[in-house]
């Protein structure tokens, strides 16, 4: 016995089938921090879709700012330090030069009999330290730049430490 009647019709059915299968992304990324830090924000939620690009972590940034800082600070104390190294060398190449026109006056006067040779000796004594200072100035100069070069370094290097704090994500697709 038929209880219902039905009219006949054309419609789509669905077709399961039950199956046991590993489903595999086309693309995977692991996102991992560059420099250790505090996390302070997570910017989506399992499951969510991101696109390229789109921020995904927010380390803390202080630490990376401050030490950016100090880097930079380090670096105007040596530009500083090279001007007064500079400074330091035509102040000490002027002393120099007088010095050794001062020995070669001395020199001359000691050969006409007005002074003495001992004073003549002190003031050749007096223009070959100056001389020799002036080298020291120049060695310092030297010294100077190479810091400077570092410093400089270091300041690049603060600043990419402090871009690494954040994470943004490297493809378009779903966390997980």
């Amino acid at each position: 016995p038929v209880d219902r009647l039905v009219e006949v019709g054309e419609r789509d059915v669905p077709i399961e089938l039950a199956a046991i299968g590993n489903v595999e992304a086309f693309v995977s990324n692991s996102v991992r921090s560059q420099v250790t830090g505090t996390l302070v924000e997570v910017a989506f939620h399992e499951g969510d879709v991101v696109k390229q690009g789109q921020l995904l972590f927010q380390l803390d940034r202080r630490p990376f700012e401050a030490a950016l800082a100090q880097a930079e600070a380090n670096l105007t104390r040596d530009k500083a330090l090279l001007a007064q190294a500079e400074a330091q060398l035509s102040r000490d190449a002027s002393n120099a030069e007088y010095q050794q026109l001062t020995a070669e006056r001395q020199a001359q006067l000691t050969q006409r009999g007005i002074i003495s040779k001992d004073q003549a000796e002190q003031a050749r004594a007096a223009a070959d330290a100056t001389a020799g200072t002036v080298k020291a100035d120049k060695a310092n100069i030297e010294s100077a730049r190479a810091q400077l070069v570092a410093q400089d370094a270091a300041v690049a290097n603060a600043r990419v430490q402090l871009g690494y704090t954040t994470i943004r994500s490297p493809i378009d697709g779903q966390t997980g």
